[in-house]
């Protein structure tokens, strides 16, 4: 199984904290592209804009989460989803992307991805993971 080194990764809150410095005026807007209820699939857009009255967005991104895939899919894949898209729509503005266009939160979930199903009810959730 893949071990990251979590550290050299930005989190999504650094990157909108370095946006709003810049451009105290933008504005970060969300869309839900698809959820299947069903599957618990999800697939948000995220839309960065630097000032008040651009009618195109700066830059674009997007992510998909599956509900219950690690503990914190179990009850916030929407909102998981929705950080992952702002980070990469971040990013592909430029906003700290020294350690590749990933933030944190998108690596933790490769490690999520890696790791194998859930046994004895502990949703897929190592000892050795943080829930943030």
């Amino acid at each position: 199984m893949a071990q990251f080194d979590l550290s050299k990764y930005i989190p999504v809150h650094s990157r909108i904290a370095a946006f709003y410095e810049k451009y105290p005026e933008g504005r970060i807007v969300t869309d839900l592209v698809r959820l299947n209820e069903e599957t618990g699939f999800v697939c948000v857009k995220a839309n960065v804009f630097r000032c008040p009255d651009d009618a195109e967005p700066s830059a674009t991104g997007h992510a998909f989460e599956i509900r219950g895939q690690g503990y914190v899919n179990t009850t916030s894949f929407i909102e998981n989803g929705e950080t992952s898209a702002v980070g990469r729509a971040l990013a592909n503005l430029g906003f700290k992307i020294e350690n590749g266009i990933a933030s944190r939160e998108e690596m933790q979930k490769v490690e999520r991805m890696s790791s194998p199903a859930p046994q004895n009810g502990h949703n897929g959730r190592r000892a050795s993971q943080s829930v943030s």
